[in-house]
This record gives C-alpha cells, sequence and structure tokens, in this order.
C-alpha cells in the first residue's frame, strides 16, 4: 500500500511542476512590416508566448522564423473584458512602425520604442489572436 501511495504523491508533484512551468502561447496576424530595436520584421503570422520559467515574452515570427525577439516581461493591467493579446505600434513620420509593446493576458513589456520623439504620432494596436 505505501509505494502505490508515493507513486500517487509524486504522481500529483510531477502535474503540479509541470503546470508552474507552462506557457501561454497565442497568434495574431500583424497585415505590415514593422520594427523593433532596429530589426525588421515582415507582415504576417506572429506567435507571442510568455515562458513562466524565464518570465519573457517571446515574439516569433511564423512567416520568416528566423525573426524572434524576447523581453522580460513585468504584471500588467488585465481584466477579462480585455483581449488576451495586444501588441501596440507607433506610426513612423516615414511610413514605418515600431513596437511600442506587447501585452499577453496578466504579462507585459516595458515601452520598447523609448527614443524621444518631436511630434504626437498616432498609434495602432492589434489586439486578440487564437
Amino acid at each position: 500500500m505505501r509505494p502505490m501511495i508515493r507513486i500517487f504523491v509524486l504522481a500529483a508533484v510531477a502535474a503540479g511542476a509541470t503546470a508552474a512551468f507552462a506557457s501561454e502561447t497565442m497568434t495574431v496576424n500583424v497585415p505590415f512590416g514593422f520594427e523593433t530595436h532596429g530589426k525588421a520584421f515582415p507582415a504576417g503570422k506572429y506567435q507571442v508566448e510568455f515562458d513562466s520559467t524565464e518570465n519573457v515574452l517571446i515574439l516569433l515570427s511564423k512567416t520568416d522564423t528566423r525573426k524572434c525577439f524576447m523581453w522580460i516581461a513585468s504584471p500588467g493591467d488585465y481584466s477579462p473584458k480585455m483581449a488576451r493579446l495586444s501588441l501596440k505600434f507607433d506610426n513612423e513620420a516615414d511610413g514605418t512602425h515600431e513596437l511600442h509593446s506587447i501585452r499577453l493576458a496578466t504579462w507585459q513589456t516595458p515601452v520598447l520604442d523609448k527614443r524621444e520623439r518631436h511630434a504626437a504620432q498616432p498609434a495602432v494596436s492589434i489586439t486578440g489572436g487564437r
């Protein structure tokens, strides 16, 4: 009987550890090319993943799998009425888009494009995903 109880306890611990290190992943379509930290990303499908073991948000292009970026994430404002995934972009004067921030559920990046702006720029947001 004791060995059987140990097996159930070990199984419960293993299941709990797996859930603790789970990551959340969503996919979104970005209809325009954009830049972040000097890297150009093409228009297309992107996977956004939160890795709870490292507390990072990962952006991975499904169109060009060599295009990947990772940022440390912190807790952010989130309510059930909000989309689980939000990517915000700034429109630059030359027509390009600069990635401003990413939020996946309760985790968000810091402001990613902190350079000084001489004029207010309209923001573009993409929300949703699967």
